[in-house]
């Protein structure tokens, strides 16, 4: 059993899934992304990958290499059992299992990022992966540090948030713990209580969407498990940015459902190599070891 899992921001890179922003059949699937987005994204992605630092772009920029690649795989007669998403993954999660259309999820993602950057403007702050500690060593840093644990992502490896000198005063005990804290390309605090009120308008977005039933099976990020109620999605994906991303939890679930492969659906190898730290049933790999000409 195959799952595709869908990264999120950060797995970003200059001219990312570059020969099929040029393939022939990609057209029509870049236009329709462009007009929900309001956003000339191929442009940017292979012309202007500058602009790919700020998360009002780069979101829904991700949004759509992650569309193509879905395609592509479709093309090769290649179909997932399961999905799951990381934070921002988690709207590719949902179109691929269609539980939303792919246009609404660009026109919800690029209202994401615009109230995630605006809100980021606001707070100097930003996120750290904590490296070689335990994932209780880490939330007591955080909580002395006054950050906030946002994703627990794989044993060794938690992300968290904060405001700028919380984050320094998490470094140094982490540091002294035997650890290690590495900043994170990201512009803000997410998936912390300082997203807020961004998250609260995003919602109001998200409750004027019908949502389906999951055609596949999808594995919710904030909750870690299996989720197939319309309503129950909707509510979960809701509350997504202010929540911590149960992303353990999440491979934990997908090999309880059988899930023998899994593969990164998306730029990088964030996901592949997260997943080999968890040292779980599963093959994980990347999406250049699946296809070619990616």
């Amino acid at each position: 059993m195959v799952a595709y899992l869908f990264p999120g921001q950060g797995s970003q890179r200059p001219r990312m899934g570059e020969k099929m922003l040029s393939a022939p059949w990609a057209k029509g699937i870049i236009a329709t992304a462009e007009r929900a987005a309001s956003l000339p994204l191929r442009k940017i992605i292979l012309e202007e990958p500058e602009q790919l630092s700020r998360t009002a772009i780069v979101q829904p920029a991700i949004l759509l290499v992650e569309w193509l690649a879905c395609e592509a795989l479709s093309r090769m007669g290649k179909e997932p059992a399961c999905v799951a998403g990381h934070s921002l993954g988690e709207f590719a999660a949902l179109a691929a299992a269609e539980v939303i259309p792919w246009p609404v999820a660009f026109r919800l993602v690029a209202l994401r990022g615009r109230l995630m950057e605006r809100a980021a403007e606001t707070i100097p702050g930003g996120m750290l992966a904590v490296l070689g500690i335990s994932e209780p060593e880490v939330q007591e840093l955080a909580s002395q540090a006054g950050c906030y644990v946002a994703n627990l992502n794989a044993p060794g490896q938690v992300v968290i948030s904060g405001e700028g000198h919380a984050l320094r005063k998490a470094a140094e005990l982490a540091k002294r713990l035997g650890g290690k804290a590495v900043p994170l390309k990201v512009a803000g605090p997410f998936h912390s209580p300082y997203m807020a009120e961004a998250e609260e308008e995003l919602a109001k977005a998200i409750e004027e969407v019908e949502f389906s039933r999951p055609r596949l099976a999808f594995v919710s990020s904030v909750s870690g498990e299996r989720e197939a109620d319309p309503e129950e999605i909707k509510a979960l994906l809701a509350r997504q940015m202010t929540s911590p991303v149960l992303w353990t939890k999440a491979l934990n679930t997908l090999e309880g459902l059988g899930v023998k492969e899994a593969w990164e659906v998306g730029p990088g190898q964030v996901l592949a190599r997260l997943g080999k730290r968890a040292k779980l049933g599963i093959r994980f790999l990347a999406l250049e070891e699946v296809m070619e000409d990616v």
